[in-house]
């Protein structure tokens, strides 16, 4: 502002410039506009701290004329949650599991439920999605399964649990066979999928595995597990839970060492029970968790 406009109010602050002229700081009213926003919001803050909860206390708060409080919001956001879930719920605890996944709508329910009990209960043992690397924890999303993969042998294995035995084969740990014996079916075992091994030892294994040592009873003469395979024409029972020998797909892997360890030593894998003799890590499952969890397990790609 030139020093010669004197109407217009300054702050009083003035720099000069190399040439002796005057440069003023202006000191313009705040718009009316901005001005009345900024009463509504001091008003407005007023109207807040007299509704809601505001000022700190000794061991409260005010706690405001309509009594809101976020653990209430979020009691009655829950309650409304449960009301519009119980129309699933209702049918699902009422209807078959075949009957569930013919409908597209339960079904899409109770895969997103179970998804959620999944990573609640079964993800640190099977992975996320049930894509597990740990060995001795199945892979839930590929079509290999022990005890079968329908939904009622999925909901059977999470009610009720599973206890795989694989007895133990070496003398020296109390089994009945030599080392030699061992190493045998070990080379045999190898053979079945196709690695490296040495023939004129599998061939004595094949003799120990349909003879002495019995293998075929659980793992099939074909050696097709229990699922699939059979005992000198008979079928296994479905709850041995006798691996597929053929398939290279292994629960604790595939090297020598580790199928020598299972042969000689054995194996006492566990699957708790979730339901009935509950032995799992968390809480119980209640019957409808239980469905929820298999339809989900089920369609994770392998169910059968």
């Amino acid at each position: 502002m030139s020093e010669e406009n004197k109407s217009v109010s300054t702050t009083g602050h003035q720099w000069d410039d190399e040439e002796g002229y005057p440069l003023q700081e202006l000191n313009n009213p705040l718009p009316t506009w901005w001005l009345y926003t900024f009463y509504f919001t001091i008003a407005l803050s007023i109207v807040w701290w007299i509704l809601y909860p505001a000022w700190p206390m000794s061991e409260s708060a005010t706690r405001g004329t309509l009594g809101w409080t976020m653990h209430t919001q979020l009691r009655e956001e829950l309650a409304a949650a449960k009301q519009g879930r119980a129309v699933y719920e209702e049918q699902i605890d009422s209807m078959s599991l075949n009957d569930i996944v013919k409908d597209s709508g339960l079904k899409a329910y109770a895969e997103s439920a179970g998804k959620a009990i999944f990573g609640d209960n079964c993800r640190p043992c099977h992975g996320q999605a049930g894509q597990n690397n740990t060995p001795g924890f199945p892979v839930l999303n590929d079509d290999d399964w022990i005890y079968g993969g329908k939904l009622a042998n999925i909901s059977e294995t999470i009610n009720n649990g599973r206890g795989g035995i694989m007895p133990i084969h070496l003398e020296s740990a109390g089994g009945s066979f030599s080392e030699a014996q061992v190493n045998s079916l070990v080379d045999y075992v190898m053979s079945l999928s196709g690695m490296d091994h040495d023939a004129a030892a599998a061939a004595k294994g094949k003799a120990l595995y349909n003879g002495d040592a019995s293998c075929y009873t659980c793992h099939g003469n074909d050696a097709k597990g229990s699922l699939k395979g059979k005992a000198d024409g008979e079928e296994i029972d479905d709850s041995v839970g006798a691996p597929n020998l053929t398939d290279a797909i292994w629960l604790y892997g595939s090297s020598r060492d580790v199928i020598y360890k299972t042969i000689a030593y054995g194996r006492n894998g566990k699957m708790p029970a979730w339901g009935e003799g509950f032995q799992g890590f968390g809480k119980q499952l209640t019957p409808l968790d239980i469905k929820k969890l298999a339809i989900y397990v089920h369609g994770l790609g392998g169910g059968q």
